[in-house]
């Protein structure tokens, strides 16, 4: 598993407790360009099964069922860094193509996905990324 992940789409999960019985619950709010850092500190909970200590910004930490994290990443809400700088690579390249290609339509798609891209990525720099 990857260690580092960014928000590609601004959500509210909801995060349990550990507690047996589930007695406390809370909405957290994340936000486009937070960075997780998922550690490798896990915990098991008897009818909870696996959560895993997850550092958000460097700033504040909680842990997290890991299928919710599973989830997340399978619907495209989350990405591993590395995969993300891989996407911006990869559309600097589409952009190129379809500049030398003179294909205006998807010259504009892909600068505009380039761009929103960057814009996530100036936020990550902004939380020390």
């Amino acid at each position: 598993m990857y260690d580092r992940f960014v928000i590609l789409e601004s959500f509210q999960q909801q995060v349990s407790c550990c507690c047996p019985g589930q007695q406390h619950q809370h909405i957290i709010e994340f936000r486009q360009g937070d960075v997780w850092t998922i550690t490798n500190e896990r915990k098991y909970v008897d009818l909870l099964g696996w959560h895993l200590l997850v550092i958000v910004n460097s700033e504040f930490r909680f842990l997290m069922h890991v299928e919710d994290i599973e989830s997340l990443y399978n619907n495209g809400s989350i990405c591993s860094v590395l995969d993300f700088e891989l996407k911006i690579l990869h559309l600097n390249f589409k952009v190129n193509e379809t500049l030398d290609a003179h294909d205006k339509e998807s010259f504009l798609l892909f600068a505009n996905e380039l761009t929103n891209l960057q814009e996530i990525k100036d936020k990550m720099y902004s939380f020390g990324v």
